[in-house]
């Protein structure tokens, strides 16, 4: 067995591997992460073929592991040990605060190096059943934003207290990117396979619920026709109410879990995580 950095050769294999566990795996999402930090980009091999892989995206403080999957067919080998200690060794030496989104089997996993549970994420899904809503032209080129890439600059960085630009700005630039911009809230959606549309990173100011509504239209109204999903932290009751409003079920579950220093992150702003 080698542990070694992914190519973007793997990203066929990678998918299959999520595709056989479950995960949601994008592969512009997965190729962006190599250009932005191949270090961090780590691979199993069995024989040259890729059995297992781990990521992560760095921020200006933090970093976020990402893609943490074993194929079934070679899990329980201490496999996904090897994958994570190549990995978390590196980061702990180079970011003061991580974070990931944790299978909730894994959670123990995650404890024994010093993660920690924050907060229930919730996937939740709509498959066009939304309740009758009105949405005009009007309310459309409201929405469209043209200082789109000023005020996410501005809102993240209330939300997350770092600049996480870097890469953010990169991953909302698909060719079937849906950007909104309003004066305390943005919201990106795009397409991430044949069957549906990823909704986020989406935030909001608290208190300005109204805002996060007129979104929440206006991706349905142009997203309608396809699944919706999103990751939705289950500690902001404005947000799952929106969701459940609009008639999202939520199909599955995560832990946000953290380590190091305090991010202090404004979770009430959160009404979708990215990708």
């Amino acid at each position: 067995m080698f542990i070694g950095w992914l190519k973007y050769a793997d990203v066929a294999e990678l998918t299959k591997i999520a595709e056989e566990t479950g995960w949601l795996l994008d592969g512009y999402h997965v190729k962006l992460m190599m250009m932005h930090a191949p270090h961090l980009c780590y691979g199993a091999y069995d024989e040259g073929v890729l059995v297992g892989a781990i990521m992560a995206i760095e921020f200006e403080k933090s970093a976020m592991i990402k893609y943490f999957m074993v194929k079934p067919s070679h899990q329980k080998q201490g496999i996904g040990r090897r994958l994570f200690d190549t990995l978390f060794g590196v980061l702990q030496n180079e970011h003061p605060s991580l974070y990931l989104h944790a299978d909730p089997q894994l959670k123990g996993f995650f404890e024994g190096y010093g993660f920690q549970s924050v907060m229930e994420v919730g996937r939740f899904l709509n498959v066009g059943k939304v309740p009758p809503f009105s949405f005009t032209n009007a309310q459309a080129k409201e929405l469209d934003g043209g200082n789109f890439d000023a005020t996410i600059r501005r809102i993240d960085y209330e939300t997350f207290g770092e600049d996480r630009m870097g890469f953010m700005l990169d991953e909302m630039e698909r060719n079937s990117s849906l950007k909104f911009a309003l004066a305390n809230s943005f919201q990106h959606s795009s397409v991430i396979n044949a069957r549906g549309v990823y909704l986020g990173p989406w935030q909001c100011r608290s208190g300005f619920e109204e805002e996060a509504e007129k979104m929440m239209q206006g991706v349905l109204y142009f997203r309608g026709l396809k699944k919706v999903l999103a990751d939705v932290p289950m500690g902001n009751p404005s947000a799952v109410a929106l969701f459940e409003k609009y008639h999202f079920v939520k199909k599955g579950a995560f832990v946000h879990m953290a380590w190091g220093e305090p991010c202090g992150v404004r979770f009430e702003n959160i009404y979708a995580f990215s990708l």
